[in-house]
Parts: C-alpha cells; structure tokens; sequence
C-alpha cells in the first residue's frame, strides 16, 4: 500500500478533533482500546503525523492519544499544564508518556509538574533537564539551545520552499540503514511533513525548545514514582545530545530499563519501527498497575 493510501485510511479511522484546554487549542487524533493509555509526544517537528503508524499499532493494545503542539504558547511550562488538562478533560487513565527527542523533555516537564497524570515514561533519543547533571552533559545541553537560537535566524531569512529543500536534503541522507522499500516509505512521508511546514510553526518550536533551559530545575526525586516504570530507548548510533547527556538521563531516571539496541541514529523509531513498537508495548503492558 502507498504512503498516500495508507495515511488516507489512518485519517478516516482516526479523525482529528480539536478541544480547547487552559487557552491552548489541541488539535488531537484519540482512539484505541485498553485499559492503558500510550500518549505520543512528538520531537522537533512537531507534527504529530509522524508517528501515524505507531498510533495505529499501538492502539491494537492501547487507548491512544496525539496532538501536535499548540501555536499559543511558546513556554513549555504553560505547554505541559496544557497537556495535563486535556488528558484529565478527555478522562484518560493509566498513562504512560511515550516521547522522542524533543517530545521527551516536554514529558520529563509533564512529569514534573503532574506527577500524579503519569504511570510510567517511555523516552526515546532525547535529553535531559536534570538540574544536578555534570558539567559535561550541561554544556551539551547549553550547546543545543545555541544551535537552536542559529536556527531562528535562518528561519527568519529563508523562504519557505527554499527552507523546506534544505530540510528534505538534509533528512534524506539519513535514510540510508533500512531498507529500499522502508526509504521509500520515509521519503513520502517527510515530503508530506515538511510540506505542511510554516515559519510560524518552526519558530514556535526552535522557541519552545530554547525555552527549555528554563526548566532546567528538575531534580531527581521528580521521578521517584516511576521506580522500574521508566524506558529509555537510546540508539548508540544516536549522537544528537551526546554520551555525557545519555548518561545524565540514565541516572536522573529511577530503575531504569535502557535499551540501546535499536538503530537508525535519531530517527531510529522511524527506520525500525516495529522494533521500537515491540519495545514499547512489551514495557507497557509488562508495568503492573
């Protein structure tokens, strides 16, 4: 089945509704089944229809929900409390926040804030806002928002279209450790991300992002809940926040399981999907409530 085909049906099954929660505006997709409730967390690119084939998979198990982030705010505080509000709203339970990348820090933000929203984290190639982190993995950290706040002003400048090359160039020479049938499907997917791409949304998130550094308090006992009901699925091909940062969040996080065995650098739930989902549910299911 084509891309196109295969995304036409997944919006048929799982069409978007829109509730607006502590002034934010979600447009979200909710469906599934079970006593659990998977809540995917997108990364950077803030569209949420990245992750279209783990929403469908996941809710053969699972009560799932997905949403890509509100254009009214750009502080990851107000973000979160959001977040909270609409799982509350939509009366969900059991939930474990499944994020990736940036999509994970807004999940160790939730956490901190909600502890009682959320059973267990599933955090994939993502970072870390441990407060007592080491020098190395903070300069890390600081070294990113740098990147980011360069990003603005190239998002500022750049059309649009030429904009979006630049990401398209970009991202293809990452789609090169699967297979000729799986580039094929990362490449139509991407073309179709990046076409809904505007400068506001891109600001909007470099922002959020750089906003992190003002959450940059979270101290380990944030997570003293979740002993053993934390996954960390970090790539060793993955060098997008680097060594001292992975171990930052290896030793923030209490228990942890750590599986570094899926490659595909940071795209890794993407070019092997069905290792990520099969990581992820056999987690789930396996955390006693």
């Amino acid at each position: 089945m084509s891309f196109q085909a295969e995304f036409e049906r997944f919006n048929e099954n799982y069409p978007i509704q829109t509730m607006q929660v502590n002034g934010l505006t979600f447009n979200y997709r909710l469906g599934g089944k079970g006593d659990r409730t998977i809540v995917l967390l997108i990364g950077g690119l803030g569209i949420s229809d990245a992750f279209y084939r783990h929403f469908t998979a996941f809710a053969e198990s699972f009560t799932v929900l997905t949403f890509d982030y509100p254009a009214e705010t750009c502080r990851n505080s107000v973000l979160a409390d959001g977040i909270a509000g609409l799982i509350n709203a939509l009366e969900l339970k059991n939930v474990f926040l499944v994020g990736q990348s940036y999509g994970g820090l807004i999940a160790q933000v939730i956490t901190k804030r909600h502890p009682e929203t959320v059973k267990g984290l599933v955090l994939s190639n993502t970072g870390c806002l441990d407060s007592d982190m080491d020098e190395d993995a903070m300069n890390a950290m600081l070294q990113m928002i740098k990147r980011l706040k360069k990003s603005i002003l190239l998002v500022k400048t750049v059309p649009v279209p030429m904009l979006r090359s630049i990401l398209i160039r970009h991202t293809d020479k990452l789609f090169n450790q699967g297979t000729p049938e799986v580039n094929k499907y990362l490449t139509d997917l991407f073309r179709y991300i990046y076409g809904r791409l505007t400068r506001s949304h891109e600001l909007k998130m470099c922002s959020l992002m750089i906003d992190l550094k003002n959450e940059q308090e979270i101290k380990k006992d944030s997570f003293s809940h979740l002993d053993k009901r934390v996954l960390l699925l970090l790539s060793e091909d993955d060098n997008t926040f680097g060594e001292p940062v992975k171990q930052a969040l290896i030793r923030m996080m209490p228990n942890p399981v750590v599986n570094t065995g899926i490659s595909g650098g940071h795209l890794a739930l993407l070019i092997k999907t069905d290792q990520y989902i099969q990581a992820v549910t056999e987690f789930v299911k396996g955390i006693e409530l």
